[in-house]
């Protein structure tokens, strides 16, 4: 494994880490809090940046670049399982 993997993959580590102090967060919030719709965006930004590095640097080693906006709309296997595809 290259290093800039190991650190990709550590970075994801911590921001695993911060998902759940951020949710427990979210959950002790009002949902009409201007502060809820806040810790929200701060989620979905940081998600969305991990997503990002982790599909640029899937599309160095295979070659494969993908628009990270249409990778927003097509929906993972497990999206479908959850919302009930098989």
């Amino acid at each position: 494994m290259h290093a800039r993997d190991r650190e990709l993959l550590a970075g994801l580590s911590k921001m695993n880490s911060r998902i759940g102090s951020v949710t427990v967060e979210l959950l002790t919030l009002q949902p009409n809090d201007v502060r809820y719709a806040a810790a929200l965006r701060t989620l979905a930004r940081q998600l969305a940046q991990v997503g990002a590095a982790l599909a640029r640097r899937a599309g160095e080693l295979d070659g494969v670049d993908v628009d990270l906006v249409s990778l927003l709309d097509v929906p993972s296997e497990d999206t479908q399982r959850l919302n009930g595809a098989d």
